[in-house]
């Protein structure tokens, strides 16, 4: 997700949780359920990976000793 897509979502999700409208909350979540699927069907590898950080790599070793 593009950082202006990533800046609309963001506001998208604040203003749903202020929302006292029922009917402006069901839009909101449509509208915010809209952009979270445009960013599933991206392709783009390094677009996933700005939204998802990279998934490919292993978590660092957590040394417990």
């Amino acid at each position: 997700m593009h950082g202006e897509n990533r800046r609309r979502l963001h506001h998208l999700c604040e203003q749903a949780a202020e929302e006292q409208d029922p009917q402006r909350l069901s839009d909101l979540v449509n509208e915010i359920e809209a952009l979270l699927e445009a960013r599933q069907r991206l392709p783009d590898k390094e677009t996933r990976q700005a939204t998802h950080g990279n998934l490919s790599q292993p978590p660092e070793s957590i040394d417990t000793e």
